[in-house]
């Protein structure tokens, strides 16, 4: 990735190397049962820290992307398996739970704004004291 690139791209950077790792799955360039590069060696692939690699691999695992074994690294799931269906559930009821706080805060702030432009509408209305 070019570096204006990775500066306008508003992802976060262990999301950005887990997209590119799984685009790499995805094209088949790296086929179930493969390992991944070390995490030393995804950072300097990358441009990121050790720990952001880390969290990248981690990111592949709870999508089911990869596993992770202690002491053999992490290797390409092979995802034509039976999908972990409640783990499909949690991670839906976190991301609507997520979403439900955000509507709940723009809401609040659609009220708040509603109300500032009444006041200002009745300051208007009103003839100069």
């Amino acid at each position: 990735m070019v570096a204006n690139e990775a500066q306008e791209d508003k992802r976060p950077a262990s999301r950005r190397v887990a997209d590119e790792l799984l685009a790499l799955i995805d094209s088949g360039a790296l086929r179930p049962g493969d390992p991944l590069p070390t995490y030393r060696k995804l950072a300097g692939d990358y441009g990121v820290a050790v720990n952001t690699a880390m969290a990248a691999v981690r990111h592949l695992q709870k999508s089911g992307a990869v596993t992770i074994r202690p002491h053999a690294g992490a290797r390409v799931s092979d995802r034509s398996e039976a999908v972990d269906v409640a783990a499909e559930l949690n991670q839906a009821r976190s991301e609507l739970g997520e979403l439900r706080e955000q509507v709940q805060h723009v809401s609040t702030e659609l009220a708040e704004l509603e109300q500032r432009l009444s006041a200002l509408a009745d300051r208007l209305g009103k003839p100069a004291e």
